[in-house]
């Protein structure tokens, strides 16, 4: 993975990781890294991925992929959108670096 997809995905993290309805899934690609989904009802709304520098955003009901430049632009789109997607995470405790994170930096 190169260094700005690697960036991305720690974007991606820190906006999302620990918000409640998200999800980390594996994708059945080889090496293809995770991807995040949005559950609301028990149903997935979104899908999020972070790739060749970019974030990307799929919208289930629509068949819609938004891609942006970096979470910022994904969280404005979000909070414009869908605010129970931005619902502000859990408080967590960091022990040192989290294992969610260790599978955007790899080589």
């Amino acid at each position: 993975m190169s260094d700005r997809a690697g960036h991305s995905g720690n974007e991606l993290l820190d906006l999302i990781g620990g918000r409640p309805g998200w999800r980390l899934e594996p994708r059945s690609t080889p090496g293809a890294t995770p991807v995040w989904c949005f559950v609301l009802s028990g149903k997935i709304e979104f899908s999020v991925t972070a790739d060749a520098g970019s974030i990307r955003l799929y919208v289930m009901e629509t068949d819609q992929e938004i891609e942006f430049d970096d979470a910022d632009g994904l969280l404005t789109w979000l909070r414009a959108n869908r605010a129970e997607a931005v619902q502000e995470p859990a408080p967590r405790f960091s022990s040192g670096k989290s294992r969610l994170r260790k599978l955007f930096e790899w080589g």
